[in-house]
């Protein structure tokens, strides 16, 4: 019976993870400024979860900054990379592999609550790399991993900007 009621509060938790419509948390950027992903309410927001000793996050990086360059005139689109990386050693990385997403690092809590999901022992995983697209609303609207993933964040946000434009 014991068991049951860690399993249940287990799924209660991993439900109320996954459910989280709106990843909020505000956290320094590179520069030092603050960045609360409240304040962009009002446009579409892609998140990147990543480290700089992940292949898989360094092989997608010129595609991402392709995708970053795409919409660099587009004001009411914010690019971010959450980094499980610290400062230092991103200053050192971001020198010799640009990322043209604003950068968050030391940002692994930030990662693990927001965005980890528990596994049936209660561990919380984040599988890298990750995406998210958020709505105007700042709600979730795609998850997706790796470099196979960016498809669909193009999709979203050529879904995005058509139904803004259609509807004005």
């Amino acid at each position: 019976m014991k068991n049951l009621y860690v399993c249940l509060a287990i799924l209660i938790f991993a439900i109320s993870i996954t459910a989280q419509k709106q990843p909020d948390f505000a956290a320094q950027g590179m520069d030092g400024r603050t960045i609360d992903t409240t304040a962009f309410r009002g446009k579409v927001v892609v998140i990147n979860l990543w480290f700089i000793n992940c292949p898989n996050c360094l092989e997608e990086m010129a595609v991402l900054n392709q995708l970053a360059d795409q919409y660099k005139d587009n004001k009411d689109v914010v690019f971010l990379g959450l980094a499980a990386s610290k400062k230092t050693e991103l200053e050192k990385f971001l020198k010799t592999h640009p990322f043209k997403y604003q950068v968050v690092p030391d940002a692994t809590m930030i990662i693990l609550t927001k965005f980890g999901t528990p596994d049936k022992n209660g561990e919380i995983n984040v599988p890298f790399p990750m995406h998210y697209v958020l709505d105007r609303e700042g709600k979730i609207v795609v998850k997706t991993q790796g470099i196979k993933g960016i498809d669909a964040v193009k999709k979203e946000l050529g879904n995005q900007f058509a139904a803004k434009s259609g509807g004005t």
